[in-house]
């Protein structure tokens, strides 16, 4: 009889479920959702009449306001600002330029004035110029990784519109290719766009002046200078478009006046069916709103105007997104025993005849590494501090290094023609009260429930299938006590070959733990994030 383990029925049941998954959750079900879903669909189906090739899928999306909030101020600003405040205290005769002197008393109007918000340039030509491109990015990462903004209590980087995110991976999912197309900074976005929206440096279109080369003695370096600025907003969206992707876009998505030419660029006379949709801020309570009078930029005024003789869809924010932001107070986790050599070593060769049966199955390495779990929970983000003490206190109560624990069978569960196997673990009392004390250990900080955003994701794999949702809720009354069925996942091959693999003698084999930890559970209930650790001294 084959050992079925219930955690892995449910993971076979997300696989199942993930096709019928909501690609937009955090929307409402409004007209505008409905248009994006609606413009993919005919843009994508063969048969559709207004089909485009996937190599003309061009996304492009403005930044400030649109993917992410541009208020007090917005963000790269707040970085000039806290990088001016530290350079006047090094250079203090800097108090006395007029510009300066606005920044510093928080005049943002009279940075902001202008057409090109010609205040900013001058803060931005005194924090940025002269750098090199390495020691930018290396100052705007550590700036990102420290400063919070002031309302949210947010790094910046964790600010930006659930809602958004998720269009972004739905377009890529259909074969788009998106774009950043923004007046922001193109270097200062650069720098972290890929790891927040899953777009690659080369996809970001922004703002640029000269850079200069240097050939100097410990190498070659880019100068950043102010010179020849190019200031890609307005009119110049649809110049900076030409210039760096050479493709007209189909699907556009702003969120003032600044877009407005983007807007019509991509869907005025376009050869191709074409899509635009402005964010349009309504929800002081939850974000901001604004329109006609911003406190900084995002002035949506003519665009606003344009949008139903243009056939743009406009996106009430109070209204169209169940959520604003990612929710970031619940984490889902997974407690875990780490086992030694002896169980690391049978299971990845293990492993290594599974791909060699089935070159497309996953490999044990850092993202799936092997473990026994021991408790799977959702938690409060803030209480993570206490959850690893509690857990270290049980690992320093219990006596791991005297835990002999017996991998005693394979088993597998079938999914079509193949199946996802794994190496069974014999139950003891010693393992079953272990689990019991983690699961006390951390059950005061635990919650009913958590969201795709309490998981470990990827920009292009942002929603986590309900099911997976509803397992980590159901962990402790369906996978503990009596039905605690310890094992370590060990592959994927076919079905006729893990029949005639479990057919074969199964030379039982000792192990002991080599620690615990804890981890943030990823898609399909991966260990995908090590939060804490804690290993056994030899």
């Amino acid at each position: 009889m084959r050992y079925l383990c219930p955690s892995f029925v449910a993971l076979l049941l997300l696989a199942s479920a993930a096709h019928g998954a909501d690609a937009l959750p955090s929307w409402t079900d409004s007209a505008a959702k409905q248009a994006i879903v609606s413009f993919v669909e005919k843009v994508t189906e063969q048969d559709s009449p207004d089909f485009v090739p996937a190599n003309e899928r061009i996304a492009v999306f403005d930044n400030d306001g649109t993917l992410w909030p541009e208020n007090p101020v917005p963000f790269q600003l707040a970085y000039a600002l806290d990088t001016l405040k530290k350079a006047t205290e090094e250079r203090p005769e800097l108090k006395q330029d007029p510009m300066v002197k606005a920044a510093l008393a928080g005049d943002f109007a009279k940075l902001l004035a202008g057409k090109h918000h010609d205040g900013l340039l001058q803060i931005v030509a005194k924090t940025h110029s002269g750098m090199t491109t390495e020691a930018f990015e290396k100052e705007v990462e550590e700036w990102l990784a420290a400063a919070h903004h002031p309302r949210f209590d947010r790094r910046y980087d964790q600010l930006t519109y659930r809602p958004m995110q998720e269009v972004l991976a739905y377009l890529r999912a259909n074969g788009f290719k998106t774009f950043i197309v923004s007046g922001g900074g193109a270097d200062f976005m650069r720098v972290w766009s890929e790891r927040v929206y899953g777009i690659p440096p080369e996809q970001v279109v922004g703002s640029s002046s000269r850079t200069r080369y240097e050939l100097r003695s410990d190498g070659p370096v880019l100068i950043k200078t102010m010179d020849y600025l190019f200031v890609d907003d307005k009119e110049g969206k649809p110049v900076g478009i030409h210039h760096n992707i050479g493709r007209r876009p189909i699907a556009c998505f702003g969120n003032s006046d600044g877009d407005k030419a983007m807007m019509e660029y991509t869907t005025i006379d376009n050869p191709h069916a074409s899509f635009g949709m402005i964010i349009h801020h309504t929800d002081a309570e939850r974000e901001y709103a604004y329109d006609k009078a911003p406190k900084s930029s995002g002035k949506l005024v003519e665009a606003l105007e344009d949008a139903e003789q243009r056939g743009w869809t406009v996106v009430d924010m109070k209204r169209d997104w169940n959520q604003v932001f990612n929710d970031l107070s619940v984490t889902a986790i997974d407690v875990l025993l780490d086992p030694d050599d002896v169980m690391q070593t049978q299971s990845k060769q293990v492993n290594a005849r599974l791909r060699a049966a089935y070159p497309a199955g996953f490999p044990l390495d850092a993202k799936h590494r092997p473990h026994i779990t021991l408790v799977q929970r959702f938690v409060r983000t803030a209480e993570l501090a206490n959850v690893y003490r509690a857990v270290e206190k049980v690992f320093e109560d219990t006596d791991l290094s005297g835990m002999k624990l017996e991998a005693f069978k394979h088993y597998y569960i079938p999914d079509g023609d193949t199946g996802l196997a794994g190496i069974v673990v014999r139950p003891t009392p010693e393992l079953s009260r272990l689990q019991q004390a983690v699961i006390e250990a951390v059950d005061p900080f635990t919650v009913e429930s958590g969201s795709s955003s309490s998981f470990a994701t990827t920009p292009d794999d942002l929603i986590i299938n309900p099911a997976l949702i509803e397992y980590v809720q159901a962990f402790v009354p369906q996978s503990s006590g009596e039905k605690f069925n310890p094992h370590v996942t060990t592959g994927v091959a076919g079905k006729s070959y893990l029949d005639k693999m479990l057919d074969e003698p199964f030379e039982s084999f000792q192990f002991s733990p080599a620690g615990m930890a804890v981890y943030q559970l990823g898609q399909y209930g991966t260990a995908a994030k090590k939060l804490a650790e804690w290993k056994i001294e030899p």
